[in-house]
């Protein structure tokens, strides 16, 4: 499955318990957790792209494959993150406000599943392929 695309965020679950795991204040978590985003997402060597378009923020993100890359949510949220590509799966560790956990994002016909775990918590966000 290839990954480049365009992925609309359909469904959340646990997404607000991990953001508070990882230590986001309250008030973020209750703006990250109403975001519906857009992500267009390229895939060329090493480098995966992903442009999210949430309402009237967008940002950019660029993943280099095996190392660890800066990325940012809105609101100044920064995380750095490691990710390797197994087929069509992203797969590593990231490290949000202090705190380190694993996540992936596997990616099918149909979109992608992103997962995030922290601690006792873990968090999925399905996105529809467009």
């Amino acid at each position: 499955m290839s990954i480049p695309g365009i992925y609309v965020l359909s469904s959340n679950e646990k997404y607000a318990e991990w953001l508070a795991a990882v230590g986001i204040p309250a008030d973020a978590i209750a703006r990250l957790e109403k975001a519906k985003p857009q992500l267009t997402v390229t895939h060329t060597g090493d480098q995966v792209v992903v442009k999210t378009v949430a309402g009237d923020k967008n940002f950019t993100n660029t993943i280099t494959l095996g190392q660890e890359s800066k990325a940012g949510l809105p609101g100044g949220l920064e995380y750095t993150m490691t990710l390797t590509l197994s087929g069509s799966k992203l797969t590593g560790t990231y490290s949000m406000a202090g705190k380190t956990g694993n996540a992936s994002v596997e990616f099918t016909a149909a979109g992608a599943v992103q997962t995030m775990s922290q601690g006792g918590t873990t968090a999925k966000r399905v996105y529809t392929r467009q």
